[in-house]
């Protein structure tokens, strides 16, 4: 397993009302009671270590990412995502033109986003009016199957510094937990991130992971650039 025997209880409430879910879906989900998870969720009760490999093959294996230190991040409920979807379908960012979403809005909205909605999220990565709006767009994109949407990733951070400059930042907080002004100094000098031979380790795992077509390129991206401080 890659999470740990014992986790907390209210750790996978979050996490099932990140990316939407209710109590009710995720127990037909992963074939466990409803009365039992709602046990777990309000600690009553130990979660197994089966039940909680039932919730990381619901929610991926990155449910336990951290989230990045950045100090006003956008959350959204069941409620919120409907609603900010339903912009998004009329064209509308709403808040994702200039608040930063958390991995797990990124999920959640990845989740259940539809086709009309993605084209929006697509053409945002691209010609988005803020760096915040092409990155949060990215960043959903970056969730979704196919070669295609995986290729607009790439081609994005290749090609826009402003993005690519608060994803690798992003990668950098997450990891290191640094505080975010340090993550952002970190994506404009590499060489400059404190103690990174304890980083390398991370970023080496991230860069082959499945999932995640943002956050492996981010940790190459890093990595090819602190071989000189690696060394030492």
């Amino acid at each position: 397993m890659s999470t740990p025997e014992t986790v907390p209880g209210y750790r996978l409430r979050a996490e099932r009302e990140g990316v939407g879910l209710s109590l009710a879906e995720m127990a037909t989900r992963i074939k466990f009671s409803k009365s039992l998870l709602g046990m777990v969720e309000n600690e009553q009760r130990t979660a197994s270590p089966e039940l909680i490999a039932a919730y990381e093959r619901v929610l991926g294996v990155d449910m336990w990412r951290k989230d990045i230190t950045h100090s006003n991040l956008l959350i959204v409920d069941k409620a919120g995502r409907a609603t900010l979807l339903a912009g998004v379908e009329k064209g509308d960012p709403g808040p994702l033109r200039n608040t930063p979403t958390a991995h797990r809005t990124d999920v959640s909205l990845g989740s259940v986003v539809s086709e009309k909605a993605a084209e929006w999220f697509r053409r945002w990565a691209v010609e988005g009016d803020t760096a915040t709006l092409r990155t949060n767009s990215l960043s959903v994109i970056a969730k979704l199957p196919g070669k295609v949407n995986a290729d607009l990733v790439v081609q994005v951070l290749e090609n826009d510094p402003k993005v690519r400059r608060l994803i690798v930042a992003s990668e950098i907080s997450r990891l290191t937990q640094l505080d975010w002004k340090v993550a952002l100094a970190g994506a404009d000098d590499p060489t400059t991130i404190p103690e990174p031979r304890k980083l390398a380790p991370k970023l080496a795992k991230g860069a082959i992971q499945p999932k995640g077509t943002e956050s492996r390129w981010a940790c190459t991206y890093l990595l090819t650039r602190m071989v000189s401080v690696l060394g030492r």
